[in-house]
C-alpha cells in the first residue's frame, strides 16, 4: 500500500468522524470534535496496520479488539445522576466514529462516506423530532425547577416524589460546583400546585419554581432565543 493511499483513507476517517463529533461540540458534550477525529483516526491506523503487517485471522481480530475497547471509551461518556442519565448518545457516536475509521482504513471508502451520511441525519434529523415530541408533551406537563442544597441527597429526594406521584418525569438535572444541584420534573397540570407545596415542603429543597412553556419548546441541545 503506497503512502499517498494510506494518507487518503488516514484523511477520510478524520473528516467523516470529525464531522458527526462537530455535532457533538455544538451539542456542548462531553467528547467532541477532537475525540470523534481520534476515536476515527486511530480506528484507521490500526485497520491500515493489520492489513500490512498480518494475513489471516489476525486482521479481523484487530478490527475486532477496536470495538471492545471503544466500549471502555464510550462508558466514559455515560453520566447517571439518580434515575437521570446522560451521554448515551455520545457514546453510540464515538462507537460510529471508530467503525467509520475502520471502514475508511480498510478501503471500503462508500461505506465509511455512506455511513457517516446516515450518522449526521440521525443525530440532526431525530433531534428535531425529539424537540417536536417535546413540544406537544409541553402542551399537557407542567415543569417545575427544583433547586436541592445537597446533591449527594438527590436519590432520597427522587424516592420522595415517586412516593407521592410515580407519573411525575425527571427531564434534567444539573450538578453544581458548591454541592448543590439543579432538578427539572415534569407532572400533571392539575397536579402543579400541589407537587410544588410538598417539594418546597421537603428539607433539601431550596427553591422551586414553574418554568414557562418556552423552556421546552425547544429540545435540550437546543439553546432558547
Amino acid at each position: 500500500m503506497s503512502p499517498l493511499v494510506m494518507l487518503g483513507r488516514l484523511l477520510l476517517a478524520a473528516l467523516c468522524s470529525g464531522l458527526i463529533g462537530y455535532e457533538r461540540e455544538t451539542a456542548q458534550k462531553s467528547a467532541g470534535l477532537r475525540t470523534h477525529t481520534l476515536v476515527g483516526v486511530g480506528s484507521a491506523i490500526f485497520s491500515i496496520g493489520s492489513i500490512i503487517g498480518f494475513d489471516g485471522p489476525d486482521e479481523s481480530r484487530i478490527a475486532a479488539q477496536i470495538v471492545t475497547g471503544i466500549g471502555f471509551l464510550g462508558a466514559g461518556a455515560i453520566f447517571r445522576e439518580g434515575s437521570f442519565v446522560t451521554g448515551l448518545t455520545t457514546a453510540a457516536g464515538l462507537w460510529v466514529a471508530a467503525s467509520i475509521g475502520l471502514a475508511a482504513g480498510s478501503g471500503t471508502y462508500w461505506l465509511a462516506i455512506i455511513g457517516t451520511a446516515v450518522t449526521l441525519g440521525t443525530l440532526y434529523g431525530l433531534r428535531a423530532v425529539d424537540a417536536s415530541i417535546r413540544r406537544r408533551k409541553a402542551r399537557i406537563r407542567s415543569r417545575l425547577e427544583v433547586q436541592i442544597d445537597d446533591v449527594t441527597k438527590l436519590e432520597a429526594l427522587l424516592k420522595f416524589i415517586r412516593r407521592v406521584d410515580p407519573e411525575v418525569e425527571q427531564l434534567d438535572f444539573k450538578r453544581m460546583d458548591d454541592g448543590s444541584a439543579v432538578l427539572v420534573v415534569s407532572c400533571e397540570e392539575k397536579d402543579i400546585a400541589m407537587m410544588s407545596e410538598l417539594l418546597a415542603s421537603h428539607r433539601i429543597v431550596t427553591q422551586v419554581q414553574e418554568l414557562s412553556p418556552l423552556y421546552w419548546s425547544h429540545g435540550p441541545d437546543e439553546p432558547a432565543p
